[in-house]
């Protein structure tokens, strides 16, 4: 379908399949929702324990902010990378001309604008966490003011890109309790680390390639750790994240359900390792990606369903 898309068709169509191909709007609008709701979840039951929580005008309105933030994020993504993109990709969308940058600029503008504003209508300590989630984001576009060194050391950039997650969850933090990100106490700072182990798996699980898929001059994990190496590091940090979910849960003393699908969701990422060591090709460097992508929505979904179970839920 995208192959038949030209410069004269309609601009809501070559939009549409831009999306498509670089921002689904329904599987991010579901990666949105159940991040959202673990950490409304979370907060809430850290500052009011025992209560039951709720789904409130504020938090529709801070799920869309969420949503804008992920979307100018991808906006920002592709001006830093379009020069490779160009290279290494030049069938995408936006390489094809069909969309271009000065399109998207004028989107993110539009995104950070509504993120402003929305987050003004949840109060002050939203609009505070957010303008410092946009603030961090604009020196990841302009990679710190140290693009060169960071693109010699690939895998720093990775991890100071990843540090916007724990952002993103302080400003869930402050859209449901109405106090400032600082304001939150140590669980939920644990917590919100778990979204940026979570995220740099999969960021390392989808740039793990076999031998015969190496492209010169583009960088993958499995080029700096090499083939199984990367695969192992994927591990070791689901590793990680499970434990300090873990602890989440034993803190808030959850049922043995929590626990058991927690190590449901280890164990299928295991399958996937296992399936890539001794079948390595391309199908299961996939299936991989697939399983880390699928592992962070199904362990924001248990915890958000562990809590309504124990506690309750109210709209």
């Amino acid at each position: 379908m995208n192959d038949k898309l030209t410069k004269e068709s309609s601009f809501p169509l070559r939009f549409k399949a831009y999306l498509g191909e670089r921002f689904p709007v329904v599987s991010h609008g579901i990666l949105i929702m159940s991040y959202f709701s673990s950490n409304q979840f979370l907060a809430f039951t850290l500052e009011h324990p025992g209560k039951p929580a709720s789904y409130t005008l504020n938090s529709l309105i801070g799920a869309i902010v969420l949503f804008c933030m992920f979307f100018h994020l991808r906006v920002f993504d592709e001006h830093k990378d379009y020069g490779d993109d160009l290279k290494f990709h030049p069938g995408r969308i936006l390489q094809r001309g069909l969309i271009t940058l000065r399109d998207l600029r004028r989107f993110g503008a539009a995104a950070i604008l509504c993120e402003l504003v929305l987050s003004l209508i949840c109060g002050i300590p939203a609009t505070v966490a957010a303008t410092i989630a946009i603030l961090f984001s604009a020196l990841m576009l302009k990679e710190f003011f140290v693009s060169g060194w960071l693109k010699r050391h690939f895998l720093i950039y990775a991890v100071s890109h990843m540090l916007i997650m724990p952002l993103f969850a302080l400003f869930v933090f402050s859209v449901t309790t109405g106090k400032f990100p600082w304001e939150a106490p140590g669980w939920f700072w644990l917590y919100s680390f778990v979204g940026f182990f979570v995220t740099f798996n999969w960021e390392i699980s989808r740039k793990i390639r076999v031998p015969g898929d190496e492209i010169e001059g583009l960088k993958s994990y499995s080029k700096i750790f090499g083939t199984y190496g990367a695969a192992y590091v994927v591990i070791l940090i689901r590793v990680i994240d499970t434990f300090m979910v873990f602890l989440v849960g034993w803190h808030l003393n959850l049922s043995p359900f929590f626990y058991i699908t927690l190590i449901i969701l280890f164990l299928i990422c295991c399958v996937g390792l296992w399936q890539f060591r001794f079948n390595t090709c391309r199908r299961t460097a996939k299936t991989m990606e697939v399983y880390a992508g699928m592992y962070i929505i199904a362990f924001d979904l248990t915890l958000a369903v562990e809590l309504i179970r124990k506690n309750g839920l109210e709209f």
